[in-house]
């Protein structure tokens, strides 16, 4: 599965994304009608959200990790 293909997934599940940023190697994924978003990797992070494997709040959670 492309990169794409998983954005195009988790847009049919209801999330709204932003575009790829190269420079960062993420993109912003927001939970429809909220304000709740966490900035997804691009690759395999992106591949587990889109397949379920990680969930939104696992994603934030593990930012809050990495930003202490």
């Amino acid at each position: 599965m492309t990169d794409r293909e998983a954005l195009e997934i988790l847009e049919a599940q209801g999330y709204a994304v932003g575009a790829p940023d190269p420079q960062t190697g993420t993109v912003r994924v927001w939970i429809d009608h909220t304000n709740t978003f966490v900035d997804v990797k691009l690759g395999q992070e992106l591949l587990y959200l889109a397949e379920g494997k990680k969930t939104i709040e696992q994603l934030q959670a593990e930012r809050s990790k990495e930003a202490a």
